[in-house]
């Protein structure tokens, strides 16, 4: 995980084959601005479709911090403390699932989707009270952090 420490950049990315996200060939940076970008370990191992391939997340500056307090608080009432659920470590707890170590695009959309809902199921009627108050930078800060732990 890295939390655009070079000025707020990360390595320059563009969509490659199979709708995904890879490192310029030629190099250079490009500024995050107030999203997740995402790029593989293995470039290779990625359009080839490798499940256990590796990926960095560049995340904004701040973004883990803020997501923890957001997790472990609630962020003053603008949510439900994530751990009262999902655990302590985010590991999960019950039959709630874990959020530690997943992509971080993977954890923004999810609670999006929640919000506006698009998910269903039988936990979303909760879910969808917690997620509630979450604006997109609260959402890609707990998604920064739950992505930063180990799973």
């Amino acid at each position: 995980m890295d939390q655009g420490g070079r000025g707020r950049h990360s390595a320059e990315s563009f969509i490659g084959p199979g709708n995904k996200r890879l490192v310029h060939p030629a190099g250079g940076s490009e500024a995050l601005g107030n999203r997740i970008i995402e790029v593989p370990d293995d470039e290779e191992a990625v359009v080839y479709r490798d499940p256990v391939a590796g990926f960095v997340a560049y995340v904004p500056k701040g973004s883990i911090a803020k997501g923890e307090a957001l997790v472990k608080t609630g962020g003053g009432g603008k949510t439900t403390p994530c751990v009262m659920c999902h655990g302590a470590t985010l590991r999960g707890l019950g039959d709630w699932p874990a959020l530690a170590g997943r992509h971080p695009n993977y954890i923004v959309r999810q609670l999006w989707n929640m919000q506006n809902g698009d998910r269903g199921g039988s936990a979303m009627e909760l879910m969808r009270s917690v997620v509630q108050k979450l604006d997109n930078d609260d959402m890609l800060a707990i998604a920064a952090y739950a992505a930063s732990l180990q799973p």
